[in-house]
C-alpha cells in the first residue's frame, strides 16, 4: 500500500534521509564551533544565570534569564519576560550567545534543542545564527510553538556564507510575554546529507521508470514545462495538450501536443518589470521525481511523430538544478528519440516537447507517445525496447478544471482508468477511499474490474458524497499498483462581485483567476503601473501600454483592482546617492534599479501629475489605489536606512490624495506603512496625521506560526489608536501569508524568503484554521478587506506553496476550501458585533453580513458550548453540525442566523 501523504512537520524530518554526524576530525564535512554550555550546567560565578548566554531587547522589555532546577531534566534554561512593548526591532525577550559559534558556507548543518513554554502569549520562538558585524542571516532561521511539556525540535539548515566566531550571535526570543525553558542545544555538521525531492518515482522491479508512460490512462502523472518564460512567477501552471486516440505507436493512445501563433499560451506577471510572455517552446513532463544512482548511465527515449517535416522536439531532463537536452527534427511518421545522459544530482524528472523559439514556423502539432527513462550499463547501448513501467498500470481522474467541483447537492465525480499491457486479460481488486479534511476516512467503495488484454479499462463513480463540501482526498489502493492520491475540492462557489478577500499579484494564467473567483477571492493587488514604467522620460508623456497588459485581462475577467503604485520615483527624478546604491546593492542589477526609484522625488508635483494620470487613465474601471508599498522599514519606498522619515511619506501621501481626489471624488486612496499593527511607523503614521489623506488604511502581516490569538492585542491597539486619534478608517491588511503543504516538492523544506518562511504552518489543516482566526481577529479590528500573498505559480514538480491556495494544475489545498466558506458569509458588508461568549477559555467574534449574524468560535481548550438560539453551527468546510451542544476545540466553528434589528 502506497503512504497517503508526504507527512510534514515543520522542523521536524524524520524522513529524511539518515545521515551521520560528523566527528570534528572528520573530513567528510567542516566542523562548526559548538554552542557553549549547551545543557546550562555551568554558573562558575554562581550569579544564578547560565555561563556564557545572556539577554538582549530593549530597555522596556522586562526580561530575566536564570538557570533554572527542573524536576525532569535537571539545569536548564528559563527566560522570562514579564513586560513587552511592541514595534521596534529589538521588541524580544531574547537568550543569545557572542562570538562562540562559527559555520563554513554549503556545509549542512543540524540543529537539536529541548524546549517547553508557559503562558507564551505569541505563542512561537524563533531561532537564527547571525554574522552581528553586518546583521545579516547565514542559513539558519526558524520557527517553533512549544507547549508546557518537554519536547525535541529538529532543524536542518545549509550555511549561506562563512561565519567566524567571533562575529556570530545565536539567538533564540519569543515576542510577548511568558516564559521559555531550554536545554540541550546542539548545533552540529552532518555528513552524507542530502535534501530529498518529492514524491519520489519507485523503481524498484522496473525499467521504464515513468508510470502512464503510454498514456493508456489519460494525462494523468503528467505536467507541462514553458522554457524561455522570463518571469519567476508566471511559469506554466497546468498540463497542455490532449489525450489522443487517433494516433499511437504503442496501445491505443498518445498525447497531442499543438502550439499556434493564433491561439498564443500568454505567461503574464505584474512585477517590476511586468511581463505578457507568449510560450513558444512546452515540455511535457512528469510529475514527482526519480531517484537516480549518481555516476550511472541513462537514457530518456519517446517515439514523436508531427503533423508536418523538420518539426522541432526537444527531449528534457532536469537533474535537480540544471537541464540536460536536445533537440530532434521530426516528420509525419514515428521517429524515437534519445537522451542519453550520466546522473550528476540524485533526483530527475524528464520530458519531450513542441520547441518553436528558434523557429519561424507558426504553428506545430506533435504526437508523444511510448516515453521511457531507462538506467543502461552502457553508455554506447541505446535505449531498449519499450515497455510500460507495470504490466497494470491505474489513474483517478475528474473532468473538472483544477477537480473543483461546483454543487456540493449533486456530489462529485470521480473516474478510476487501469491498463493492462498483458497477452492475457486480467481483474483488479481494490478499494477506492475518501479522506476528508481532517484526513478521516468518510467514503469507501470495493472494486473488481475486468481488464481486457492490452487495452485500458475504466469505471466511473458518480455523486459521491452528495450534500457534503470541503476538501477531500480520493484513494485507490489495489496490490502493486503506484497511484498518487487525487485533491478534490466541492464547493458553493460565491458569485458577488466586490467580496472581502483577494490576493497581492494576479495569477499568471486565466483559470487560476476564475478558480479565485469561486472562492471570493475577486480583489487584485497589481504592481505594474509604476511611474518608471509609464513615464520614461522627464518631459515624456504617459503611456500606460505596460499595465494596460496586466490590469485589463482582469478587469475583463470579473476582477477588481487595487492599483498599487508601489514607488516614489523614476530612474530621472529621484533624489539619489549613487554610491550608497551601490554598496547596498552590491552586484544585483535588479536591486540597484529598485533602490534608485525608491528614492523620494525631487519635485513632489511630478509625482502627482502621475498620480494623476493614473486615476484619469482608470477611473472607469479602477476605484482604489494605494501609495507605495512598505514605505520606510524596508528598501521598496523611502527607506529609513537611507534618511527618509515620516514627514516624507506624509508629504507624498498628501499630494497623492489631493491629486487623486482632483481628478476622481470617488476614487479610494489607500495610504500607511503597510506594516503589522505594533509597528510604531504605524503609530507614528497615525499619531502625525496621516489618516487625513487616505480613505484607507493598509497593514500588512506575515505572522509567527504562534496562535493567531497572539496578535488581537496588537490590532485592537492599532484600532484604538485609530479611534483615538481619527479620524477613523477602515483598514485593508494588503498583504499576509500563511502556508502550507502536505505534499512538499521537498524536505527540508521552505515556501520563500524569511517572511514568508515564519509565516510556514505545519499542516494545510493548521493553515486553513489560521486564516479563519486571523479573518476574525483582524474583522474584530476594524479590516475590511484581506489580500493573501501571493498569486504566484512555481514550476512542475518544483514549490508551489507561496500561491497559498493551489497545487499544480489548480488542484486545492485545504485552505482553497477554508476560503471558500469564509467569503460565503463574510461579504465587503461584514461588521463587528463584539465578543461573544463568558467562558474565557472560549474565543467568540461575532459579525453581521449578507443578512446574516455569524459568530466565529473555538477554544483554547476542549470546552462545552451550546448552539445559542436561532443559530445553527457549520463546521470549517461549511458542512452544518447537527448538534446543538458542541465540544469546541483549537479549530473554529461558525453559529449562522438570521439578523435581527433587536
Amino acid at each position: 500500500m502506497m503512504p497517503v501523504l508526504n507527512r510534514f512537520a515543520t522542523g521536524m524530518l524524520s524522513i529524511l534521509v539518515t545521515v551521520a554526524v560528523c566527528s570534528l576530525g572528520s573530513r567528510a564535512c567542516l566542523p562548526a564551533q559548538e554552542v557553549a554550555n549547551a545543557s546550562f550546567e555551568q554558573d562558575a560565578d554562581n550569579d544564578g544565570q547560565p555561563d556564557e548566554w545572556q539577554t538582549a531587547g530593549r530597555k522596556t522589555v522586562h526580561q530575566e534569564l536564570a538557570r533554572f532546577s527542573d524536576p525532569e531534566r535537571g539545569h536548564v534554561a528559563r527566560l522570562t519576560c514579564t513586560q513587552f512593548e511592541a514595534g521596534f526591532p529589538d521588541s524580544h525577550a531574547m537568550i543569545a550567545q557572542l562570538n562562540r559559534v562559527g559555520v563554513k558556507r554549503a556545509q549542512w548543518y543540524r540543529l537539536r534543542l529541548w524546549a517547553r513554554a508557559e503562558d507564551l502569549e505569541s505563542g512561537a520562538v524563533s531561532v537564527s545564527l547571525v554574522n552581528r558585524k553586518i546583521w545579516q542571516d547565514t542559513g539558519l532561521s526558524e520557527t517553533f510553538s512549544p507547549d508546557t511539556q518537554w519536547q525535541l525540535y529538529e532543524f536542518h539548515f545549509q550555511a549561506t556564507r562563512d561565519l567566524p566566531p567571533e562575529e556570530s550571535r545565536f539567538q533564540i526570543w519569543f515576542q510577548g510575554t511568558g516564559t521559555l525553558y531550554l536545554d540541550d542545544i546542539i548545533l552540529e555538521p552532518v555528513a552524507g546529507f542530502r535534501s530529498q525531492r518529492l514524491p519520489q518515482l519507485p523503481t524498484e522491479g522496473r525499467k521504464n521508470l515513468l508510470p502512464n508512460s503510454s498514456f493508456e490512462c489519460g494525462g494523468s502523472g503528467w505536467g507541462a514545462i514553458a522554457l524561455g518564460t522570463s518571469s519567476w512567477a508566471g511559469h506554466l501552471f497546468q498540463r497542455v495538450g490532449e489525450w489522443d486516440h487517433t494516433r499511437a505507436y504503442h496501445g491505443s493512445h498518445s498525447w497531442r501536443l499543438a502550439l499556434s501563433q493564433s491561439a498564443p499560451l500568454i505567461s503574464y506577471f505584474d512585477y517590476f518589470d511586468p511581463t505578457a510572455t507568449a510560450i513558444r517552446s512546452v515540455v511535457l513532463a512528469n510529475e514527482g521525481w526519480v531517484p537516480l544512482d549518481k555516476g550511472r548511465h541513462y537514457v530518456l527515449s519517446a517515439y514523436v511523430c508531427a503533423d508536418k517535416s523538420e518539426t522541432p522536439v526537444i527531449l528534457l531532463v532536469r537533474q535537480e538544478i540544471r537541464n540536460v537536452q536536445r533537440t530532434y527534427r521530426v516528420g509525419e511518421q514515428w521517429m524515437r528519440v534519445s537522451l542519453p545522459f550520466v546522473a550528476e544530482q540524485s533526483f530527475a524528472y524528464c520530458g519531450v516537447g513542441l520547441d518553436l523559439q528558434q523557429s519561424q514556423v507558426a504553428e506545430a502539432t506533435i504526437w508523444i507517445d511510448a516515453v521511457q527513462f531507462e538506467r543502461i550499463e552502457d553508455a554506447n547501448a541505446g535505449p531498449t525496447d519499450y515497455h510500460p513501467s507495470q504490466d497494470l498500470e491505474s489513474t483517478l481522474t475528474t473532468d473538472q478544471l483544477g477537480n473543483i467541483f461546483l454543487d456540493p447537492d449533486h456530489g462529485f465525480d470521480v473516474t478510476l482508468r487501469v491498463f493492462n499491457n498483458a497477452a492475457e486479460p486480467r481483474t483488479v481488486e481494490g478499494s477506492l477511499r475518501v479522506l476528508d479534511y481532517r484526513d478521516q476516512s468518510i467514503w469507501e467503495n470495493a472494486v473488481r474490474l475486468d481488464v481486457p488484454k492490452q487495452a485500458t479499462a475504466e469505471r466511473r463513480f458518480s455523486q459521491v458524497l452528495p450534500g457534503r463540501q470541503g476538501f477531500f482526498r480520493v484513494i485507490w489502493e489495489s496490490q502493486g499498483i503506484y497511484q498518487p492520491p487525487l485533491r478534490i475540492a466541492n464547493i458553493n462557489p460565491v458569485n458577488e462581485q466586490d467580496t472581502a478577500f483577494g490576493m497581492n499579484h494576479a495569477f499568471p494564467w486565466q483559470f487560476l483567476l476564475d478558480l479565485s473567483h469561486h472562492a471570493g477571492l475577486r480583489w487584485w493587488r497589481d504592481w505594474s503601473c509604476q511611474w518608471r514604467l509609464v513615464q520614461q522620460r522627464e518631459d515624456g508623456p504617459f503611456d500606460f501600454a505596460i499595465p494596460d497588459e496586466q490590469i485589463q485581462r482582469v478587469i475583463l475577467s470579473g476582477g477588481n483592482l487595487l492599483v498599487l503604485l508601489p514607488f516614489p520615483s523614476t530612474e530621472w527624478s529621484a533624489i539619489v546617492d549613487q554610491e550608497r546604491v551601490a554598496r547596498e546593492a552590491g552586484s544585483s542589477n535588479y536591486l540597484q534599479r529598485r533602490l534608485i526609484v525608491a528614492q523620494k522625488p525631487k519635485d513632489l508635483a511630478q509625482f502627482g501629475r502621475y498620480v494623476r494620470a493614473t486615476v484619469q487613465h482608470y477611473h472607469e474601471s479602477v476605484k482604489a489605489i494605494e501609495i507605495l508599498n512598505e514605505p520606510l522599514y524596508t528598501s521598496y519606498a523611502l527607506p529609513n536606512a537611507f534618511g527618509w522619515d515620516i514627514a516624507d511619506y506624509l508629504a507624498i501621501l498628501k499630494v497623492a490624495y489631493e491629486s487623486a481626489k482632483a481628478v476622481d471624488p470617488e476614487c479610494l486612496v489607500v495610504g500607511g506603512i503597510a506594516a503589522p499593527p505594533e509597528s510604531q511607523w504605524v503609530k507614528r503614521f497615525i499619531e502625525q496625521g496621516g489618516l487625513q489623506w487616505c480613505d484607507v488604511m493598509n497593514l500588512h502581516l506575515y505572522p509567527h506560526r504562534g496562535n493567531p490569538d497572539a496578535y488581537e492585542s496588537s490590532f485592537q491597539a492599532c484600532y484604538q489608536l485609530m479611534q483615538e486619534r481619527g479620524p477613523v478608517r477602515p483598514i485593508w491588511v494588503t498583504e499576509i501569508g500563511c502556508y502550507a503543504d502536505d505534499d512538499p516538492p521537498a524536505l527540508p523544506f521552505t515556501v520563500g524568503d524569511q517572511a514568508m518562511n515564519r509565516s510556514l504552518r505545519p499542516t494545510e489543516l493548521r493553515a486553513a484554521v489560521d486564516l479563519v482566526k486571523f479573518a476574525a481577529v483582524m474583522g474584530a479590528a476594524g479590516v475590511k478587506k484581506i489580500f493573501y500573498h501571493a498569486g504566484t505559480c512555481g514550476p512542475l514538480n518544483e514549490n508551489t506553496a507561496g500561491n497559498i491556495f493551489f497545487e499544480y494544475g489548480g488542484t486545492p489545498r485545504k485552505m482553497y476550501a477554508a476560503q471558500v466558506v469564509l467569503s460565503e458569509l463574510f461579504g465587503a458588508d461584514w461588521v463587528y458585533l463584539g465578543k461573544w461568549g463568558e467562558n474565557q477559555a472560549v474565543q467568540g467574534f461575532h459579525f453581521r453580513s449578507k443578512g446574516r449574524e455569524i459568530i466565529i468560535v473555538w477554544a483554547r481548550r476542549r470546552t462545552p458550548v451550546r448552539v445559542p438560539k436561532g443559530f445553527v453551527a457549520w463546521d470549517l468546510m461549511g458542512n452544518p453540525i447537527s448538534e446543538t451542544q458542541l465540544e469546541v476545540t483549537d479549530e473554529p466553528v461558525y453559529f449562522v442566523g438570521r439578523f435581527s434589528q433587536e
